[in-house]
């Protein structure tokens, strides 16, 4: 029998899709929804309809993976999952992406004036049908979170192959990785902040909303 998150999975995925477009603004790049900023991961339910939106804003932290496997168990009905998150725990964000990807289904979305970047980007990579709002802040970015602040190339090397096997699971192109770290190393250190173009968005199959 289909749950009731399935059911409503329909009428959920029509918000996002209509609020996209591409054309996420390039060069300077600021959030002017508050938020992002918060010391710890806020989980939130939204009601919408007859289902339910999860909202994920701050700092995504160790325990992260297990309060959004129980979130996701107390609220059936969730089908969506916003995100407004300046990053965090890399590794964290993967095992909560590799819960929303397991139970399968879901929508996520940057909503209008957030952000999403680093490890927030990682875990939105999660949904089934994924979407950026053109006025929200996204990138890949210091994706990197060295564990007990090394620096070492061969820690930065294993977290970037598991980066990549996680955007291979995803079906997210591998260039958004390279193309990411090519182009940071190329900026010099006074550049402004870079965020994705919408056909970035498109062309590394991180938003797919119009498939």
């Amino acid at each position: 029998m289909m749950t009731g998150r399935r059911l409503l999975l329909a009428p959920l995925l029509a918000l996002p899709l209509l609020a996209a477009t591409p054309g996420a603004p390039g060069g300077k790049c600021e959030p002017a929804r508050a938020g992002w900023d918060l010391p710890e991961a806020r989980l939130s339910i939204q009601r919408e309809g007859r289902g339910e939106t999860l909202l994920i804003e701050g700092k995504i932290d160790r325990d992260l993976p297990v309060r959004l496997k129980a979130m996701l168990a107390e609220h059936p009905d969730i089908g969506a999952v916003h995100f407004n998150s300046a990053g965090g725990d890399g590794t964290s964000a993967m095992e909560a992406g590799a819960i929303i990807r397991s139970i399968g289904g879901f929508v996520t979305h940057v909503p209008a004036g957030a952000e999403c970047t680093g490890a927030c980007a990682l875990l939105f990579l999660s949904g089934h049908v994924r979407s950026v709002d053109p006025s929200a802040v996204f990138d890949l970015g210091h994706f990197y979170d060295p564990p007990g602040g090394s620096t070492s190339e061969a820690d930065v090397a294993r977290q970037s192959l598991a980066v990549s096997g996680y955007l291979i699971r995803m079906g997210v192109s591998r260039r958004l990785l390279t193309g990411t770290l090519d182009r940071d190393a190329a900026l010099p250190a006074a550049a402004p902040r870079q965020c994705l173009t919408g056909d970035e968005l498109h062309s590394y199959n991180v938003a797919n909303w119009n498939e």
